[in-house]
C-alpha cells in the first residue's frame, strides 16, 4: 500500500471488488491505496489500512452501543464511536478531542467526520448498487495534512457499511414476518 493518499490529482473510492464478499479497497484511478476486510462473514471485526497504518474496528454493545478502533501495533485502544440515538455519532480519542459523524443529506446516502469547528474534514457519498457497495470521498487537501484524516477515512466506510448491513437485517426480518 502507498504510505501517502493521492489527494491531489485523484478521487479517492472505496469499492468492493467482489460481488458478496465482506472486503473492500480504497482506490485511486491508479491502484488500492487502502483496504478494509470483516474477519468473518456475520461478525463485526475489521481491520483497515490507510496510508501504512492499520487499525482494527469492532462492535460491542446493546443497550450502550460503542465501535471501538485500536492500532494494530502495538494494539491499543485508541477511540471509541458512540452512536446517537438519532442517527450520527461521536467519536472519542483517547488524548481527549473528539469528531462528529453526521448525515449531510436528506436520502441518507452522504455521511462525513466533522472537526471540532464543524467543517466537514472527509465525507462520503454512498451508493449501494445490487451486489457491490461503494462510495466516494470528498475533502479538501488541508484535511489530509490532519493525523487522524487515515482513520476517519478508514472508520467512515467501516461505520456506512455496518448501516447498509443492519438495514438489509431489517429488511429480511421485515419479510420474514409477513
Amino acid at each position: 500500500m502507498k504510505s501517502e493518499l493521492p489527494f491531489r490529482s485523484s478521487p479517492l473510492v472505496w469499492a468492493q471488488p467482489k460481488a458478496m464478499s465482506r472486503a473492500y479497497e480504497l482506490r485511486s484511478p491508479d491502484s488500492p491505496v487502502g483496504y478494509l476486510r470483516f474477519e468473518k462473514p456475520c461478525g463485526s471485526l475489521a481491520t483497515a489500512e490507510v496510508a501504512s497504518r492499520k487499525w482494527t474496528f469492532k462492535r460491542a454493545g446493546f443497550l450502550a452501543p460503542r465501535v471501538t478502533v485500536r492500532s494494530a501495533n502495538p494494539e491499543a485502544e485508541i477511540a471509541v464511536f458512540r452512536p446517537h440515538w438519532s442517527g450520527g455519532g461521536t467519536l472519542h480519542f483517547a488524548d481527549g478531542h473528539h469528531a462528529q459523524w453526521r448525515c449531510t443529506n436528506f436520502w441518507g446516502s452522504q455521511w462525513a467526520f466533522l472537526g471540532s469547528d464543524n467543517h466537514v474534514v472527509v465525507g462520503f457519498r454512498h451508493h449501494e448498487g445490487l451486489f457491490k457497495a461503494s462510495a466516494q470521498l470528498q475533502f479538501e487537501a488541508p484535511s489530509v495534512a490532519l493525523p487522524d484524516f487515515p482513520l476517519l477515512v478508514a472508520l467512515g466506510w467501516y461505520l456506512m457499511i455496518l448501516a447498509a448491513d443492519d438495514s438489509a437485517a431489517v429488511i429480511a426480518a421485515t419479510v420474514a414476518a409477513t
